[in-house]
């Protein structure tokens, strides 16, 4: 190598220590003009690219860094971590079990192995890679931030909130622990939990995604101690900033799901059922009991939950060939009639049946939660004509509340609705209409499932989605809490309890503040 290579080289990776970007970005370019055999400066155009959300431009480099280097272990971790942002499972999880093979040793590349594994449900996977990467550096709090998440989504309460405890006592100012352990201990009452975080809140320079977090702990806190308007008053304050700053327009989601209902009428063709497809789809409302429904199929001996997927999602989308970055839009729908959704059926079926242990097996189900499948309904059903649709009602006020009381995953935009409590009522105003415009369409191959009746008569109404599914009655799935496989949402610890209906009527608590919920509800004449 020439000295001038050397010395560009050594540049870039200055540039990189630096956190330098730009700088980086320029050097790789330079290093790569004079020779396109330099793995690393692949490497680091790869960096560059992504830090300016190129991320196809950043997979192609870092493709062009493993062809010269294939089994580079930082190489295939970076390509791994960009597969996970653009959620393209099974490529991430190819690199990522080439690079974990190799056995690393350093905890920044243990902690990106763990993150990706987690982010497709390998929570023991990830779990063993966080607890050893906290080992090598235990002083590290976004280390022990991404270990309490996935022993969380084991059920390992005392762990994770040793891990919330460790991240905030390393770093007093980290918003997002402190709503985490809000989160975990969501009956706990502890004053001098809540008088630090009035005193995070009240730090100069708050950015908004911190205000976010810490507003929905201190609700939680005041909840708990049945401070309602208090409560109340800083989810708001927390939710204020962030909902300016997504800029959330109802007008769009109305736009969508109009655009929806319009592409499905009856005189849609009905191809033939594939008697061997076994998937079972649990849609509705975020916070309607989806987890539930899903422990409650997953305890039962011939069905398998394979979590909460966006693989029918993006099958659609990338079969529509649409210019935007958006999954789903109106020129995605528009599409519809002109895709092989046979083909997107089977290609679901295909990528699915990977993580499906139960794969080949006679009879066996799997489950797909993820709720926001209902704006799918036409297509799935056009796809797998065997498909079942569970879709969760829950009384709509609560089910709003529900809604507005929990932070969904800030950079998901289709939940963007619950940053506004009368949003997030005219979302679910567009939910049931779109809901009924299905049944219309597709009457008993949609199981309608009431949250209220679950919790209130278990037995006949998991008796009842049985029959449907066609499977037989099982007294496990009324134990669902004994149920040890890992859970990736909002509800993973409370799935771990017996039924309860405290959460049932819960907006009633809230009623002054609701008044504007109603008032719609009722124009619309929605019953609650």
């Amino acid at each position: 190598m020439n000295q001038d290579l050397s010395e560009l080289l050594r540049a870039a990776t200055d540039a990189l220590n630096r956190g330098e970007m730009q700088t980086l970005h320029n050097l790789s370019q330079q290093i790569l003009a004079q020779d396109k055999n330099q793995a690393d400066a692949w490497f680091f155009l790869s960096i560059a690219e992504a830090a300016r959300s190129q991320i196809k431009n950043s997979l192609l480099a870092i493709s062009n860094a493993l062809t010269l280097k294939p089994d580079h272990t930082e190489y295939l971790i970076h390509k791994a971590r960009l597969h996970t942002m653009q959620n393209d499972r099974a490529p991430a999880l190819e690199a990522a079990n080439k690079a974990a093979a190799q056995n690393p040793t350093r905890a920044l590349l243990l902690d990106t192995l763990g993150v990706v594994y987690s982010r497709f449900e390998a929570h023991e996977k990830a779990a063993q890679l966080l607890r050893k990467t906290v080992e090598l550096e235990p002083k590290n709090p976004q280390f022990q931030f991404n270990l309490g998440s996935v022993e969380q989504f084991l059920g390992n309460a005392d762990a994770a909130r040793l891990a919330y405890e460790n991240a905030v006592a390393l770093a007093p100012d980290f918003a997002r622990a402190h709503w985490a352990l809000s989160e975990l201990e969501k009956n706990a009452v502890d004053d001098a939990r809540l008088a630090v975080l009035l005193t995070q809140i009240s730090r100069p320079n708050l950015g908004a995604e911190d205000e976010l977090y810490l507003g929905h702990a201190i609700a939680r806190a005041y909840e708990n101690q049945q401070q309602y308007e208090l409560a109340f008053e800083y989810l708001n304050r927390g939710k204020a900033r962030q909902k300016v700053k997504v800029g959330y327009q109802l007008s769009q989601d109305f736009q969508l799901f109009n655009t929806m209902q319009s592409a499905f009428s009856k005189e849609e063709r009905q191809p033939q059922e594939d008697a061997n497809a076994r998937q079972i789809f649990i849609v509705g409302m975020p916070r309607s009991g989806t987890t539930l429904v899903d422990r409650i199929l997953d305890s039962h001996s011939m069905v398998q939950s394979l979590g909460e997927r966006q693989d029918f999602a993006r099958l659609v989308k990338q079969a529509s060939n649409t210019p935007s970055n958006v999954v789903l839009d109106e020129s995605v729908i528009k599409m519809a009639n002109q895709l092989d959704l046979i083909g997107i059926g089977k290609q679901y079926q295909q990528q699915t049946a990977v993580q499906a242990a139960t794969q080949g097996s006679p009879g066996y189900w799997t489950t797909d939660k993820m709720p926001l499948n209902f704006l799918y309904i036409g297509l799935i059903l056009q796809s797998m004509p065997a498909a079942k649709i569970v879709c969760l009602k829950r009384n709509p006020v609560d089910t709003c509340l529900s809604n507005y009381r929990q932070l969904f995953a800030v950079n998901f935009s289709y939940y963007n609705y619950h940053y506004d409590i009368q949003d997030t009522a005219h979302y679910y105003g567009l939910f049931s209409g779109l809901m009924d415009h299905w049944k219309s369409l597709y009457g008993g191959r949609i199981h309608e499932l009431s949250y209220e009746s679950l919790t209130a008569h278990p037995e006949p109404t998991i008796r009842a989605l049985l029959d449907y599914i066609g499977l037989s009655f099982e007294a496990k799935c009324l134990d669902f809490h004994q149920n040890t496989s890992a859970v990736s949402t909002a509800s993973a610890m409370q799935v771990r309890e017996p039924l309860y209906q405290n959460a049932v009527g819960r907006w009633h608590h809230y009623k002054d503040q609701l008044a504007g919920v109603l008032s719609y509800f009722d124009e619309q004449d929605i019953r609650y």
